[in-house]
């Protein structure tokens, strides 16, 4: 009896300290927590989760537990912080989005999504606000570029090689009817990397010839995928040998398959620079500490984790990530150590990427990507095919390419009507439809021979790169 009223003292002593313990430590642990909703891949989050904590426990002596968020795509956590703040709009429970082209900063920042914040000098001073015309970070301190993003053509060598394809330097040699099956690219409705590559196709060759070289090429696609990192993949996997690709998932699939295999290619008629971008999401959980990582981001120990190889004392350890920094003078500082071989702030070219266009009509210009490329591209295709088995291109050619709205159109949806679901729902349905009735009439125009034996056989290469395994 004595020993087990002794029991239930020390258990009622015990129990009181543990919940005096268990208050007494919570503060500490939600202070030094943070969520980040992110579309980075693990190699990123892994080495900035373990880069901000050791920074963090040698400025701060705490270190910082990081919970990554992923909701897919750059599109996608667009969509899923939009909707959160419909219904929670004094905040969503997560302290950062990092991330994704300018875009997406953008459109939170003029709806108030964001928290203006201004690092320390020390570490603002060495970026620079803009490159050739475009914001590196926002002049009111709403997001920054945590990264540059160039985008290219992935290429693989050995499949050129084999299959007597090509090596392009040209976006416009990407729709060479030969190249039919061989190419790889996203779905822009998704992918934030893909829907800046339509957008900067659009801006460059202007409204109707770059949705004709955009619907050529699509006709010369093996499929739409839904993450770009796929589109990357397949090319070393020889499912394709070409593909539209960020930078850093070029370098990525180049560190695997090896450069005799695999090479990325700035295209000659255009290249675009982006910053890819962080901010603060309004309301959030743990704002200092959420400042303390834009610090880190920005600063050079971060930028460090963009810049230099794995393995580099100063670098990542772990996974290699290779992506261009903000700050200029990295370039000249460790330009023996990195395998980024240029710099884009020395990069001279009349082509500037209009973000804010981008912004304003990036919602419409997903749909008739989807509508008139992605969810009919079985009927594009067999049109495509009926048009290169006519020989000299002509007025279906043209017919091809053709969009169901003007550029001036299109921005008229973009800045009222858009914004209502019906509208959208509607303009889709209709959009495809038309695209189906169009390609059905080029199929049905006239008929002629097949010239020629198809280059890709879907199923003529299951063991063909064996040798890059």
């Amino acid at each position: 009896m004595t020993n087990a009223c002794a029991r239930s003292g020390f258990q009622r002593v015990f129990l009181r300290a543990a919940i005096l313990l268990a208050f007494a430590v919570s503060p500490v642990l939600a202070e030094n927590r943070l969520t980040i909703l992110s579309p980075h891949n693990e190699a990123i989050r892994y080495e900035f989760g373990r880069g901000f904590d050791r920074w963090h426990r040698r400025r701060f002596g705490e270190g910082v537990a990081l919970e990554w968020r992923d909701a897919g795509g750059t599109s996608d956590a667009l969509r899923f912080v939009q909707s959160e703040f419909a219904t929670k709009p004094e905040g969503i429970g997560i302290d950062l989005f990092f991330g994704g082209g300018s875009e997406p900063f953008l459109l939170m920042a003029d709806k108030r999504l964001v928290l203006p914040y201004k690092p320390p000098e020390e570490i603002l001073s060495g970026i620079p606000q803009r490159i050739d015309g475009i914001e590196v970070y926002d002049a009111g301190h709403a997001w920054y570029g945590a990264a540059l993003s160039s985008f290219g053509i992935l290429q693989n060598k050995l499949v050129q090689q084999r299959m007597k394809l090509p090596f392009v330097t040209r976006w416009e040699q990407l729709a060479q009817p030969e190249l039919r099956g061989w190419v790889g690219v996203g779905d822009p409705r998704n992918s934030g990397t893909m829907i800046n590559m339509f957008e900067a196709f659009l801006q460059a060759y202007g409204w109707e010839r770059g949705w004709q070289l955009l619907t050529e090429i699509a006709g010369n696609a093996r499929k739409f995928d839904r993450i770009s990192s796929t589109t990357a993949k397949d090319v070393t996997l020889g499912e394709t040998a070409y593909a539209f690709a960020i930078d850093f998932y070029a370098f990525a699939q180049i560190a695997v398959a090896g450069r005799s295999n695999m090479t990325f290619a700035l295209p000659q008629d255009f290249t675009a620079i982006i910053p890819d971008g962080i901010a603060i999401l309004k309301g959030a959980p743990n704002l200092s500490v959420a400042r303390h990582f834009i610090d880190f981001v920005l600063g050079e120990d971060g930028q460090k984790l963009w810049f230099l190889p794995r393995g580099h004392p100063e670098g990542p350890q772990k996974y290699s990530i290779e992506r261009m920094s903000v700050r200029p003078d990295l370039y000249k500082r460790y330009r023996d150590a990195s395998n980024i071989e240029f710099s884009p702030f020395e990069l001279k070219q009349n082509f500037v990427y209009n973000a804010r266009q981008s912004r304003e009509r990036r919602e419409v210009v997903a749909a008739l990507a989807g509508a008139l490329l992605v969810d009919t591209l079985p009927e594009l295709q067999t049109a495509w095919s009926a048009l290169i088995r006519r020989g000299p291109p002509g007025a279906d050619r043209a017919e091809l390419g053709r969009m169901p709205v003007t550029e001036a159109e299109a921005l008229q949806l973009s800045a009222g009507p858009w914004k209502d679901a019906l509208v959208r729902n509607r303009k889709k349905i209709e959009w495809q439809a038309w695209a189906q009735r169009k390609y059905r009439r080029i199929i049905e125009t006239r008929s002629s021979r097949f010239d020629g034996p198809r280059n890709h056989d879907r199923f003529a290469l299951d063991s063909r790169l064996r040798s890059l395994d």
